[in-house]
């Protein structure tokens, strides 16, 4: 029975991916805190694991091969959450959100990858977000981390892929789960970044109305796997598709224009343009197709 280890499984993409892998047959160790039994999901052993800790860490993934003898997938999804304008985040929720969003990331990679390595076989699945291609006003940070595990996971791919090893980087979009009740926006009251942060509250709140369900970044992460981490990297809900797409086909100066148009009835019709959709106004495209 093939092994995967998947971090973050407490609520959302985690414990979707979980039971998507157990329900194809995987024998999966579900990291979390606080682990807790799941009850009519066979396949599935939770355990504690926290990826800001080193310790945790080691032992978790020591147990997994104990028990076990191998990891085929990691899947590497916790991660938190943190809004607000580049002037006013505490540096030390900037680094708080670094410790579990990438260096969590890399601590598991570094962990795991030796027995990957050694049997030549297995698939490093790293989630980051839309927002490790794109960036967004007011999301500078929560990005950062994202682009900074996208960067080591293409590194990754590069280096491991003479040893038999597969990377695949997963970018969800506007994905419903509870990451969103978690986030914080670190901004006072009557602070000057209004344009910016309406934005990134707009957008986010069009793509949450009927949004996409963690269930389809699941089968994403699974399909990855079987197809052999092919693409390296896979957009995730119709939002990040369209978005990644856009933003490849600009440059920096016109994405950074198109931000910051100053009238927002332009702004909506100049975005709808390059996104060749409306992406600002609910319902979300995900809605949408449901819809017909």
């Amino acid at each position: 029975m093939l092994t995967a280890l998947v971090t973050g499984t407490s609520t959302g993409i985690g414990l979707e991916t979980a039971f998507y892998f157990a329900d194809r047959g995987y024998r999966v160790f579900a990291g979390a805190r606080k682990p807790e039994p799941i009850e009519n999901r066979p396949n599935i052993l939770p355990v504690k694991l926290d990826v800001d800790q080193d310790e945790s860490v080691r032992a978790c993934v020591a147990e997994v091969l104990k028990e076990a003898g191998a990891i085929d997938v990691l899947v590497n999804n916790a991660g938190v959450g943190l809004a607000g304008a580049v002037e006013m985040v505490p540096l030390e929720r900037v680094r708080r959100m670094f410790e579990t969003n990438f260096f969590g990331a890399v601590r598991m990679m570094q962990a795991v990858l030796p027995s990957m390595r050694d049997r030549r076989s297995g698939t490093v699945v790293n989630v980051t977000s839309m927002m490790g291609h794109v960036t967004l006003g007011c999301h500078g940070f929560y990005s950062a981390t994202k682009f900074a595990l996208a960067a080591v996971s293409e590194s990754l791919a590069i280096e491991v892929k003479p040893l038999g090893v597969k990377v695949a980087i997963i970018e969800p979009g506007v994905i419903l789960t509870p990451i969103w009740n978690k986030a914080e926006a670190m901004m006072p009251d009557g602070h000057p970044y209004q344009q910016a942060m309406g934005r990134l509250f707009r957008i986010f709140g069009a793509q949450m109305d009927g949004g996409t369900k963690p269930d389809v970044v699941a089968r994403a992460i699974y399909e990855a796997v079987c197809e052999g981490a092919t693409k390296l990297r896979y957009a995730v809900g119709l939002d990040a598709e369209v978005i990644v797409a856009a933003r490849d086909r600009m440059t920096a100066r016109e994405w950074a224009a198109l931000l910051t148009e100053e009238d927002e009835e332009r702004f909506v019709s100049r975005a709808e343009e390059a996104f060749r959709v409306d992406l600002y106004n609910p319902p979300s495209l995900n809605a949408r197709k449901s819809a017909g």
